[in-house]
């Protein structure tokens, strides 16, 4: 009896060994999330390669900021939705603060429709995403930095993996403006993607960051992002308005 007890005691200690080692090893984006598509971090970088490789696609951002400071309160939204096509073509519909407008870029030239306006004006040198290079949202190599890869689950079709993520690379693809660089610089966010198992593409990915900051000034900042793709390489031809 106390043999078959001590058989029993050790089975029992042996599965608990192997589900630590399969939490460790998720935390460690290897061993027991490895999926039939490789390691959590492996297919990150099998959907950079292959959103830099889409065609076209639809496009729908929502981004929200907060920023708590001594002597007030300063918050923006800013969304935008409509198609992209490769190299650099949009064509967009933005909501922020100031309303809404009609929005088409075609390389390095930007026309704007303001709401109410029967005619579109050629802005030059701006881009109307106040950014860089607003291709980097569909290319998504900000994923690039992210850490501590983690498959949550595989279910729908859709790998869903969650990180960590350097938060300046993240501003800098989506545009983010009205908040110093250098109040982002060495933070992380949280960041959750889900990621086709068929074509390994972005179909959505959110953003969540909260840092108290003490430098260069003393507050709070809070940062919510939401992006969805669809219609993946469908096509789609976007024209100069004029």
């Amino acid at each position: 009896m106390f043999e078959k007890r001590t058989r029993i005691l050790k089975a029992v200690l042996l599965i608990a060994l192997i589900s630590g080692a399969c939490v460790l090893a998720g935390a460690l984006a290897s061993g027991c999330g490895t999926t039939s598509a490789g390691t959590p971090s492996q297919i990150v970088t099998k959907a950079i390669d292959a959103q830099g490789k889409l065609n076209s696609v639809q496009v729908n951002v929502q981004s929200d900021i907060e920023l708590d400071v001594p002597g007030g309160n300063r918050s923006s939204s800013l969304s935008y939705k409509g198609s992209f096509e490769k190299p650099d073509h949009w064509n967009l519909t933005i909501r922020s603060s100031g309303g809404k407008s009609q929005v088409i870029i075609s390389g390095q030239r930007t026309w704007v429709k303001l709401q109410g306006a029967d005619v579109w004006t050629e802005k030059q040198n701006s881009s109307p995403l106040t950014g860089s290079n607003p291709d980097d949202v569909v290319a998504s190599k900000y994923l690039k930095s992210a850490k501590n890869v983690k498959l949550v689950d595989q279910k729908d079709g859709l790998y869903h993996l969650n990180f960590d993520l350097d938060i300046l690379s993240f501003a800098r693809a989506f545009q983010t403006s009205g908040i110093d660089p250098a109040l982002l610089k060495g933070k992380v966010a949280h960041v959750d993607i889900w990621v086709r198992q068929k074509g390994f593409f972005l179909e959505k990915a959110t953003m969540d960051f909260a840092s108290r900051l003490t430098e260069p000034v003393v507050g709070t900042l809070k940062m919510t992002t939401e992006v969805d793709f669809s219609a993946f390489n469908e096509p789609v031809s976007i024209e100069p308005p004029i």
